[in-house]
């Protein structure tokens, strides 16, 4: 398989995205610690446009600079859960060198887990914390894109 450990890291991402916003009331999307923080779908937002800068960057090699759309939640986490599939077919069709692959590693993709981890404070800050689960020994799975 093309790139498995970051086609793993990626649907671990996937996974932990899900749970992360699971339990969510309706009025979740626009919560916020205030302060200038954002709230959850301005998060998404952004997880949504790292991730695509890094699919484009892939394919292209070209530099994303344009700002995405700002949508509801639920429409945030479907264009999120879109983009996570876009990339791994990327890097099921598209074998990276080892390099390559740590700067997505340590960039982009260690940035999407930070802020998975924020939305996840927020959902128990606003009594809907997510289930406890050792990580370790979860059922992830790669698509079969190959």
């Amino acid at each position: 398989m093309k790139n498995e450990y970051l086609r793993h890291t990626l649907a671990t991402i996937d996974y932990r995205f899900k749970k992360s916003v699971k339990y969510r009331n309706t009025d979740f999307g626009d919560f916020s610690l205030g302060k200038e923080s954002r709230s959850p779908k301005e998060i998404i937002n952004h997880m949504y446009f790292v991730l695509r800068s890094t699919t484009i960057f892939i394919e292209e090699e070209k530099i994303q600079t344009e700002e995405p759309d700002k949508l509801d939640l639920e429409l945030e986490i479907d264009r999120f859960s879109l983009e996570i599939k876009n990339l791994d077919k990327v890097l099921a069709e598209n074998e990276l060198d080892i390099n390559y692959s740590k700067r997505l590693l340590q960039g982009p993709l260690s940035d999407i887990l930070t802020h998975i981890g924020q939305i996840s404070m927020l959902s128990r800050i606003n009594n809907k914390p997510i289930e406890w689960e050792d990580f370790s020994s979860s059922r992830i799975q790669t698509e079969k894109n190959e």
